[in-house]
C-alpha cells in the first residue's frame, strides 16, 4: 500500500486506513465469513488480527481495489506486520539510503537521518540503532567534524555492547581511538585502542585488519607524544608479525610513521634513507598520494639541516602534484608552505601561502584548521612586526571562537601571544587581549 509504506500502524489501524481509501464499509471487508463486530474490535485494538482474519480481509479488499481500478498490494504478511517489524524494515531502508549517501553534499544523508530519529524515537531496536550511528559517525569523521563522529560512535558503541556483538564492539573502540588522535587525545587513543585490542583477545577474535590498524594508530599515537622508541616496537611488531600480508600502500605508511619518528628523534640521516626509500617505492608504484606527503617531510628535514632552498623544492613538488590531483587537502600544503617561507624571513610569501590555506579551510568548512593558520599566521606578523595585519588577525579570531568546532584551547593561546607582543608597544592593548583570552570558556 504505496502510501503506508513509511509510516508504521498497528495491524488494525493499518486495515482501517485501507479501508478508508478504498471507500468500503466494515462489513465489505468480511466476505461473509467474520462479523463486522470482529473487524471494528481489529480496528480498535480490542481484538488481535489473526491469520485467518488477515486472509479473508486482504482477500476482499485486493477485490473491491481490483474492481474499483484502484492501486492496492497487500498480502498477509504485510498485513499482519506488528510495529517493531515495521519499523525495523523501514531502518533497514534507510539504513541502505545512509550508506548510499554517505558521501553527498546535497543533504540526502541528513534527511534520511532524521527520519530515522523520528523512529529510533519510538522504536528501540538495537541492532538496526548500532549500524546506523555507526555509519552517521563515519559520516561526519569523512567530513572532520570529529565532536559529531565522538558522540555517534559513542552510541553505537552503547548498542553494541546491549547486543553483544564484541567484533563490532572492538571496531568502535578502533574508531573512537582514529577521532581521539584528530582531536590530540594521545592517550585517550592509546586507551581507546588498547580495549579493542582486549576484547579481540578476550574473544578470541581472528581480526587482522583491526590489529594492524590497532598498532599502528597506537604507534601514531606514541610518536605525537614524542615517545618515539614505544612507537618504534609496535611498528617492528606489525612487519614482523604481518610483513606478509601488508599492501604495499600500508607498508608505505609504516615506513613513512618510521621515518618521522626517526626525524623527530634527531636521527636525520636514517629519516633521510627512508625518506627517499619511499619516494623510490611510490615511484614505481605511482603512489603520487606519498610522493606528495614525503617531500613535505623531506622538507622539513632540509630546513633543520639549513638546507633551505632544497627545503622549498621539495614543498613546492609536493604542491605541483596536488594541484594536477585536485587533492582535497591542499590547505594543509598550504599551510607548511607558509611556515618554511617564514622560517627563511620571507614574511609576504608566508602570508600569501597561509592566507590561500585559511581561504581553503573556509570553504572546506574546516573549523578545526582555521584557529591552526592564524596562529601561524600571527608568528609570521609578529616576526613581521606588522601591527595593522595583526589587529585584523585578532578580529577575525574573535568571530570564530563561538563555533563548537573550534579549539578554544588554541584560540587563547592567540591571544595570549599577541598580549605578549604588546606589552612593550600599548600596555592596555596588552592587558585587554590577555583578559579576553583568561575570559574565554572552553
Amino acid at each position: 500500500m504505496y502510501f503506508l509504506e513509511e509510516v508504521v500502524l498497528p495491524p488494525g489501524e493499518k486495515i482501517r486506513r485501507i479501508r478508508g481509501y478504498l471507500g468500503l464499509k466494515q462489513y465489505e471487508i468480511t466476505g461473509g465469513k467474520v462479523t463486522r463486530n470482529l473487524i471494528s474490535y481489529i480496528e480498535n485494538g480490542k481484538t488481535k488480527l489473526v491469520k485467518d482474519t488477515a486472509e479473508i480481509i486482504v482477500y476482499c479488499m485486493n477485490k473491491w481495489a481490483e474492481e474499483k481500478k484502484m492501486s492496492l498490494n497487500i498480502n498477509v504478511e504485510y498485513l499482519m506486520r506488528d510495529e517493531i517489524t515495521q519499523s525495523r524494515i523501514l531502518l533497514e531502508n534507510h539504513l541502505k539510503n545512509l550508506k548510499k549517501y554517505i558521501n553527498s553534499q546535497n543533504g540526502e544523508f541528513e534527511n534520511e537521518l532524521k527520519e530515522v530519529d523520528y523512529i529510533l524515537k519510538d522504536w528501540d531496536i538495537v541492532d538496526k540503532k548500532a549500524e546506523i550511528y555507526e555509519i552517521v559517525g563515519d559520516y561526519y569523521h569523512y567530513r572532520e567534524q570529529f565532536n559529531e563522529s565522538h558522540i555517534n560512535y559513542l552510541k553505537s558503541l552503547e548498542s553494541y555492547i546491549r547486543i553483544s556483538n564484541y567484533s563490532k564492539t572492538a571496531l568502535i573502540y578502533v574508531k573512537l581511538g582514529r577521532c581521539a588522535i584528530w582531536c590530540k587525545n594521545y592517550e585517550e587513543a592509546i586507551n581507546l585502542n588498547n580495549y579493542a585490542s582486549l576484547i579481540l583477545e578476550n574473544e578470541d577474535i581472528s581480526d587482522k585488519w583491526m590489529e594492524k590498524r590497532i598498532l599502528f594508530n597506537n604507534a601514531l599515537a606514541y610518536k605525537k607524544l614524542g615517545i618515539y622508541d614505544k612507537a618504534l616496537l609496535l611498528l617492528k611488531r606489525i612487519e614482523n608479525k604481518m610483513g606478509h600480508s601488508l599492501s604495499e600502500s600500508q607498508y608505505l605508511d609504516i615506513l613513512r610513521l618510521k621515518a618521522n619518528c626517526y626525524f623527530e628523534n634527531h636521527n636525520y640521516s636514517i629519516s633521510e634513507k627512508i625518506y627517499k626509500e619511499i619516494i623510490d617505492r611510490a615511484t614505481i608504484s605511482n603512489n603520487v598520494e606519498f610522493l606528495a606527503l614525503v617531500y613535505m617531510n623531506l622538507s622539513e628535514l632540509y630546513l633543520v639541516l639549513k638546507k633551505e632552498e632544497k627545503s622549498i623544492e621539495c614543498i613546492n613538488n609536493s604542491l605541483k602534484i596536488r594541484l594536477n590531483t585536485n587533492w582535497e587537502y591542499l590547505e594543509e600544503i598550504y599551510i607548511e608552505l607558509g611556515k618554511r617561507y617564514r622560517d627563511i624571513y620571507k614574511y609576504d610569501l608566508s602570508e600569501k601561502y597561509l592566507l590561500k590555506a585559511l581561504h581553503e579551510s573556509k570553504k572546506k568548512n574546516k573549523f578545526h584548521l582555521q584557529i591552526d593558520i592564524y596562529k601561524e599566521l600571527l608568528k609570521s606578523y609578529i616576526h613581521w612586526k606588522k601591527d595593522s595585519s595583526i589587529d585584523e588577525l585578532i578580529n577575525s579570531v574573535k568571530n570564530i571562537i563561538n563555533d563548537e568546532d573550534s579549539d578554544l584551547n588554541e584560540a587563547k593561546e592567540i591571544f595570549f601571544r599577541s598580549g605578549y607582543y604588546y606589552i612593550e608597544k600599548d600596555m592596555n592593548k596588552s592587558k585587554d587581549l590577555i583578559r579576553f583570552g583568561l575570559n574565554i570558556v572552553d
